[in-house]
């Protein structure tokens, strides 16, 4: 193996597509199970434990981001805000 080989990461592919909300709750909820079935040595939890804190930072950032794209979408014609519950939007409009 080369010093190239090494220096490049296998597991992540060079500027991969963000990976979807779904599928960031669904590996976190998959670590949350692993941790809770009691099977892993302490070590193994350590790891997990990490990687689910990891996962659940990374959905609150999704969660936060999507929170600012429906903030921008409810700017008034004078350019300020206004906020409202999205529960309230979807029994204002009327679906």
């Amino acid at each position: 193996m080369t010093r190239a080989d090494r220096s490049e990461p296998r597991e992540k592919p060079a500027e991969a597509a963000p990976e979807p909300y779904d599928r960031i709750v669904g590996r976190l909820e998959k670590v949350v199970e692993e941790l809770e079935g009691g099977g892993l040595t302490l070590e193994q939890s350590i790891e997990k434990f990490a990687l689910g804190v990891r996962l659940a930072r990374e959905a609150s950032k999704k969660l936060d981001e999507a929170e600012r794209r429906v903030e921008s979408l409810l700017r008034t014609e004078d350019g300020g805000v206004e906020a409202r519950p999205l529960a309230e939007e979807g029994r204002e409009g009327g679906r």
